[in-house]
């Protein structure tokens, strides 16, 4: 056998593994994935508006996208669905809230209890107490109903619950931003000496 001969398999052999290393690193999936219809991961949303909601989400990150917490969030009525932080994309922390407190709120789809949120945020109801951190994020609670919610700068959703510890809750709130302002204003004194 030839060196020549030993060549060639080797040269197939590596072309393939590059191509191969290739197309999994792909961001886009239809370019690995066929579109033969809607995957799982969209079942929910085409259930919702097979059930009457008309949301659809535009501006989705590519399924298994490395960049998905920092990826557009994608927009219900023409605003970004919720907040994205290093633990999740918008997306993935909105159906994270849902999962956890959209029964407490009688919302049966996604796309309702996100709206439930915003119009709390939008315009709260009478007697919630508001706090804005030094972030820009506002932090509301309404007693009546207990209520909690936080918004970012830009009035889009990072959290909407009704805490399990009511108001208690809330003074802790108050009180963990009170003492993160004293902290912080100890600090940016001017050292003596």
């Amino acid at each position: 056998m030839t060196n020549r001969s030993v060549r060639t398999p080797v040269v197939l052999v590596l072309g393939a593994l590059s191509l191969a290393a290739a197309l999994a690193g792909c961001e886009r999936p239809s370019a690995v994935r066929a579109e033969a219809g809607p995957s799982s991961e969209d079942a929910p949303a085409a259930a919702s508006a097979a059930a009457g909601g008309a949301a659809v989400f535009a501006d989705r990150p590519g399924a298994g996208s490395q960049d998905a917490a920092t990826a557009p969030a994608p927009l219900l009525d023409g605003r970004p669905l919720w907040t994205s932080s290093r633990r999740g994309s918008a997306e993935e922390n909105a159906r994270r809230a849902f999962a956890r407190n959209g029964e407490s709120f009688g919302a049966a789809s996604l796309e309702a209890y996100v709206r439930k949120a915003r119009a709390f945020i939008d315009v709260p109801p009478a007697g919630a107490e508001r706090l804005t951190r030094r972030n820009g994020d506002v932090l509301l609670y309404h007693p009546a109903s207990n209520t909690f919610a936080v918004a970012s700068r830009d009035g889009d959703p990072r959290a909407f619950f009704r805490p399990d510890e009511g108001a208690a809750y809330w003074a802790e709130q108050k009180a963990r931003e009170s003492r993160g302002r004293t902290a912080r204003a100890g600090s940016e004194r001017p050292s003596e000496g």
